[in-house]
């Protein structure tokens, strides 16, 4: 499942949106997500259960845990 993840500039995550887009139209009216400056967005994949994670530590936790296994990667694709 595709998700971003929001961090603010000390990289800890503020929250998350489910899919990679950050505005929609609908009806001829558009909404658009954005952040304060300093935040920063990452779009990676996470499991297709997180969706249904009740329990807040656990779904931060895993949040945080997908966001360091995609950092991890980038920064090794990283010239």
């Amino acid at each position: 499942m595709k998700m971003t993840i929001v961090t603010d500039s000390n990289g800890n995550v503020l929250g998350a949106i489910q899919g990679h887009a950050l505005s929609e139209t609908r009806d001829g009216v558009e909404a658009t997500v954005s952040f304060a400056p300093g935040h920063s967005t990452h779009m990676i994949e996470v499991d297709d259960d997180l969706a249904t994670v009740d329990d807040v530590d656990e779904f931060q936790a895993r949040l945080r845990k997908h966001l360091q296994q995609h950092q991890q990667q980038h920064q090794q694709q990283q010239p």
